[in-house]
């Protein structure tokens, strides 16, 4: 997606996903097919008659489609006035923007025989006929120093054309909306020409609505103007990486790869891509070469250290997972990972510390408290803290026979027989082999009876 600093990827949830850099201010009004940002449908009426030829968009997309029919070039300008949501003035009923701040629009319209209309609270498009996109930033320009020399309010501009691909006449004004958001970027007092960045922040947006096919129709056309941009290759990989399309999704990476080779995202998505088609060791290469081309990414480091423990490599996972921690304090999977390698190597006292990070992130995590009972009870110290653990892991996953193995296990070790034996009993039930357990517990009760 639209490509920041790596920063943006370096602390996210420790599980398989792709990565991308995500654009700023997305609202999803729930339509899938429809994606908004801070545009809207609100007040398009007229603010007097002084701006009576002011139309609203549906208007404006007639005026295209009727009376632009027959041009044969469209330049459309879209502007935003940044201080509009927030402006305490007198002049201002509810979201208006005074009219004085909208003047200089209408007059370069009016000017260049332009036609305009308010598309949204604080969003104003003109079209323009038999011009090109050239032409619209020096109007763009003209705007701004107008707005400057009236002591206006800070606005933002957007610029597209018609043609453009295969673009219709009417979908200029959503493409100059696209550049607008693509201007959003830069801030206030800058001008943005419809580019294909402007297709991949517009694809990011519908990603994060959930409309994935809107999102790869955004990025192929964004790579149909420009198709050496190696960010919109992975941006497509993305979309086909969760879609489970992995055959397409490589060939995406590989491209952004070949495109940017010092690309770290493109080449951890490769890495997952082939972890998902079972190619660990492969996967393990792309994984390494990321973490050289920029060290300690919190989840290039993760999945290095994953795939050595899977391989058996444990000393070897160690200190990629220690990173992995140092890298986003925040992730419960990091720690319980870390946690695990640190067990397999009978540091049970470090082991213990992991386990307990991972608890204290994530308390509902019934896997890491069920293993720190166990640790507890191994060390023989604090086994009451152990049974609570293991009551607590018991309460939250009741069907596990594993926990309830556990939770036995410690009753066993605080003499609590008949608890213990309960618990066996019920995990031999659940599928765990417990029968050794239940019979030394059973002999224990015997015994104590004899006694």
């Amino acid at each position: 997606m639209a490509r920041q600093s790596p920063d943006l990827f370096k602390n996210r949830s420790a599980t398989q996903e792709f990565l991308f850099s995500h654009s700023d201010d997305i609202i999803d009004d729930g339509n899938a097919e429809k994606v908004l940002t801070s545009r809207d449908s609100a007040g398009t009426a007229p603010y007097s008659a002084h701006f009576s030829d002011m139309l609203d968009r549906q208007e404006l997309i007639h005026a295209i489609d009727t009376h632009m029919a027959s041009a044969s070039t469209l330049c459309a300008i879209t502007v935003r006035v940044e201080w509009a949501a927030g402006m305490k003035s007198d002049n201002v009923k509810g979201t208006d923007i005074p009219e004085d701040a909208v003047t200089p629009i209408a007059t370069v319209c009016r000017v260049h025989s332009g036609t305009w209309a308010r598309i949204g609270r604080d969003r104003f498009a003109c079209l323009f006929p038999h011009l090109t996109a050239v032409d619209g930033q020096v109007l763009a320009q003209n705007l701004l120093n107008a707005f400057s020399e009236a002591k206006g309010p800070p606005i933002t501009i957007g610029v597209a054309a018609y043609p453009t691909l295969n673009y219709t006449r009417s979908q200029i004004v959503e493409n100059a909306e696209k550049a607008l958001e693509h201007a959003g970027f830069f801030g206030p007092g800058t001008i943005t020409v419809f580019d294909s960045v402007s297709l991949n922040i517009s694809g990011d947006r519908h990603y994060q609505a959930g409309d994935i096919a809107g999102a790869i129709g955004e990025f192929k056309k964004g790579l149909l103007l420009n198709s050496s941009d190696a960010n919109l290759h992975n941006s497509l990989g993305v979309c086909y990486g969760v879609l489970k399309d992995y055959d397409n999704a490589l060939t995406a990476f590989e491209n952004a790869i070949w495109l940017a080779p010092e690309e770290v995202m493109a080449i951890y998505n490769k890495g997952i891509v082939l972890l998902y088609q079972g190619n660990g060791e492969q996967a393990l290469e792309c994984f390494l070469e990321a973490d050289a081309q920029e060290p300690n990414v919190f989840e290039v480091v993760f999945h290095i250290g994953q795939a050595f423990m899977e391989m058996g490599a444990t000393k070897k996972a160690r200190p990629y997972l220690e990173a992995a921690t140092r890298a986003n304090s925040r992730s419960g999977p990091a720690f319980k990972s870390f946690g695990a390698c640190l067990d397999t190597l009978e540091l049970t006292k470090e082991a213990i510390q992991a386990y307990k990070s991972a608890i204290k992130i994530n308390p509902g995590d019934a896997e890491s408290l069920s293993i720190l009972g166990r640790l507890y009870t191994k060390r023989g110290e604090s086994l009451d803290v152990a049974s609570v653990l293991c009551e607590q892991s018991v309460r939250l996953s009741p069907d596990n026979g594993l926990f309830r193995h556990r939770l036995g296990h410690v009753y066993l070790n605080l003499g609590k027989l008949g608890h213990a034996l309960a618990e066996f009993e019920l995990a031999v039930a659940l599928g765990h082999d417990s029968q050794p357990q239940i019979e030394e517990t059973q002999d224990r009760m015997m015994a104590a009876k004899a006694s």
